[in-house]
């Protein structure tokens, strides 16, 4: 069963509802200039709502390894999400308590397990972009990595992307939004209800 990451979380409300419909995974993120920021006074708070059995996961940028080690002390938090050019020395410090994520297709994937594939579209990406972004990830999940599926996924093309992409989990926040940091209810219950249907496919 593919595994599933809710993140930009913002809200109590929005966290009860995303572990009510099953989520796997519950992101933060804690990147100051993100619409979706949230500090780590509210993930606290927020980490309080992820029940035993759920992953609270922090999202970092460009920290160093002893910063997110501490922040990642600091926070309660199951694991942290890391980009920048620290993430593999902080897997390699923390390990399987980091996922490092790559942005595609301006960095290098590298070895690191598990690893989350975000790519970058101008605007909304084009069927044969998320083809090639899908095509990727299933290639690394052929070579036995622990792939994260990201990046403009939604109700519509999840089903098709769990399909060509056979990721161990997949990724959404905007997808799933009514407004940044702000989430959608019935998208969030429709999105999950679509990713157990792709993968009992």
């Amino acid at each position: 069963m593919t595994l599933v990451k809710i993140c930009g979380m913002t809200t109590a409300e929005d966290v009860d509802q995303a572990v009510a419909a099953g989520a796997d995974m519950i992101g933060f993120i804690l990147v100051p200039w993100s619409p979706r920021a949230v500090d780590l006074e509210q993930v606290r708070s927020l980490r309080t709502h992820v029940p035993s059995g759920v992953e609270a996961v922090g999202v970092l940028s460009d920290e160093t390894a002893e910063q997110a080690a501490a922040i990642l002390d600091k926070s309660g938090l199951d694991r942290i999400q890391v980009y920048g050019a620290n993430a593999d020395a902080t897997q390699e410090l923390l390990g399987e308590r980091v996922i490092v994520a790559r942005r595609l297709p301006t960095e290098q994937l590298g070895a690191a397990d598990p690893l989350l594939l975000d790519r970058a579209f101008d605007g909304a990406p084009e069927p044969a972009q998320l083809a090639e972004h899908w095509a990727t990830v299933r290639a690394l999940t052929e070579a036995g990595r622990r792939v994260i599926l990201a990046s403009a996924l939604t109700v519509d093309n999840v089903v098709a992307a769990i399909a060509a992409a056979q990721p161990w989990a997949v990724d959404v926040a905007r997808g799933v939004e009514q407004s940044p940091g702000h989430k959608d209810h019935a998208r969030v219950s429709a999105f999950l209800a679509a990713v157990r249907e792709g993968s009992a496919a």
